[in-house]
């Protein structure tokens, strides 16, 4: 009986202390606990270093996780890019290059993968970007644009051709979205878009061929034919204003120019298609347009009244594509005949220069690239455009990658995205440390002669959000 007693006593005190070690393990749990969601300090500390993917879902912790998030957030203005192409075959089953490229002097080692890497490229690198994207630039190689769920395993391809075909009976009624994310002219940009955040706007085009840096800061890639993608994403920045806008066919109040004066054109006008404010300073515009124009096209308009308004004193870039992705308007049938963007505000610079079509060689084109370092943009925040005709590139120079090498050469620490379209937008536009105005005539015939539409050119942007 007395063992029986003392085995009962040690049981007792034994498990004293484990309720004992219990509690006090409750306590700093507790304390832990407090700490985590009362101390600013400590969870800024803890997030600061996450993702935006991963601050989105610590801000559903706590109402202090939430606070702490949104604040981080709120300063992150980082610029982030994607870029990957594939070998083209006959069937479904591509290759894709994985981001990157090994060069050589003349020989190009790609390291590939399966068309299934896509995919899991386009998350990767959304699920790791710095900021939260509010516009999104894509160039699209026509295989890729058409025909996504040969490299989206999970596209959905009779749901999305059902509801382009049901937006067409949309009625200005209709909300856009419950949710308030916007809606896409086309499957692709609408399966593309639900991964990015409702506020983000997203603008592509179809092309030849695309142009784009790898994410590993490696040099940039010219794929001529080559099904894939390359996309640079743009948040919030102090000092930077962008406007990304459609033109429709039936903007005929934008039309000739030539047939009214400009002063009687009433500036609001534009406005109310770009959404760019009239008291604006564009110093940059891209524009991409899906035909050759034609005399007195609401574009041509368009680019001559920015010209006339800035005095020249704009860079300048774009290109013929096949098609354009852009959200569309509830109720507006008419037909896209083009759209772009614009940049304005304190913290933009901006140069462009075109390579001519008599510029056939790599000292040629490194003399013309060293006029656009000269003009000093800062290359803190600093993307460059690559506007090339479809009949330059490998065999205009009878080897590939010549002017995106180039490029590199001059700009190392600038990554180069653009296309190869059916004909090249732009002006030569090196802005001095002076940036005095150009005196032109204020008439739009002779201020450019259409000379901002080219044939066998490549046209070079560099922009810079420097703050």
């Amino acid at each position: 009986m007395e063992h029986k007693q003392l085995g009962d006593d040690e049981a007792i005190s034994n498990g004293r202390k484990l309720f004992s070690e219990s509690k006090a393990k409750c306590s700093i749990e507790e304390s832990i606990g407090q700490v985590l969601t009362t101390n600013y300090i400590i969870v800024e500390r803890i997030l600061n270093g996450l993702s935006i993917s991963d601050l989105n879902t610590c801000a559903l912790v706590c109402k202090l996780w939430n606070i702490v998030s949104q604040t981080i957030k709120k300063k992150r203005h980082d610029i982030f890019w994607m870029f990957q192409v594939a070998e083209y075959s006959d069937g479904d089953d591509d290759i894709f290059i994985d981001a990157h490229i090994n060069s050589t002097d003349d020989k190009q080692n790609y390291v590939c993968s399966r068309n299934v890497g896509v995919g899991a490229h386009f998350y990767k690198i959304l699920h790791e970007a710095p900021a939260e994207p509010k516009f999104g630039l894509l160039f699209c190689n026509d295989r890729f644009f058409f025909k996504p769920h040969q490299y989206f395993l999970a596209f959905d391809v009779f749901n999305n051709l059902h509801h382009r075909k049901n937006k067409r009976i949309r009625t200005e009624n209709v909300q856009m979205n419950h949710s308030g994310r916007m809606q896409y002219n086309t499957p692709v940009m609408n399966f593309l878009a639900k991964s990015f955040p409702r506020s983000c706007y997203l603008f592509a085009c179809a092309v030849p061929g695309i142009v784009g840096t790898p994410v590993d800061w490696l040099a940039p890639i010219e794929a001529e034919e080559y099904p894939g993608f390359s996309g640079v994403f743009l948040p919030d920045i102090p000092g930077v204003n962008v406007y990304p806008f459609t033109v429709t066919e039936h903007n005929q109040f934008l039309a000739s120019l030539n047939k009214r004066s400009k002063h009687k054109v009433q500036k609001m006008e534009i406005s109310q298609v770009t959404g760019i404010p009239n008291d604006a300073e564009v110093k940059c515009l891209l524009l991409f347009f899906m035909e050759v124009l034609e005399q007195d096209c609401p574009i041509q308009t368009l680019v001559e009244h920015y010209l006339v308004k800035q005095e020249k004193n704009i860079a300048l870039g774009g290109a013929i594509v096949h098609e354009l992705g852009f959200p569309f308007r509830v109720g507006n049938e008419s037909r896209a005949i083009g759209g772009g963007v614009a940049f304005s505000g304190e913290n933009v610079q901006a140069a462009s220069v075109i390579i001519e079509k008599h510029v056939k060689t790599i000292k040629e084109l490194e003399i013309k690239l060293k006029k656009l370092k000269e003009c000093n943009i800062p290359g803190k925040k600093c993307l460059g455009f690559m506007f090339a005709c479809c009949g330059r590139g490998a065999l205009f120079y009878q080897k590939s990658n010549v002017e995106a090498t180039a490029f590199h050469k001059v700009f190392p620490n600038v990554p180069l995205f653009g296309v190869f379209g059916n004909g090249e937008l732009g002006i030569n536009y090196l802005p001095k440390q002076t940036k005095e105005k150009t005196k032109v005539n204020s008439t739009i015939k002779g201020i450019s002669g259409r000379t901002w539409l080219h044939a066998y050119t490549t046209v070079f942007v560099l922009l810079s959000f420097e703050n």
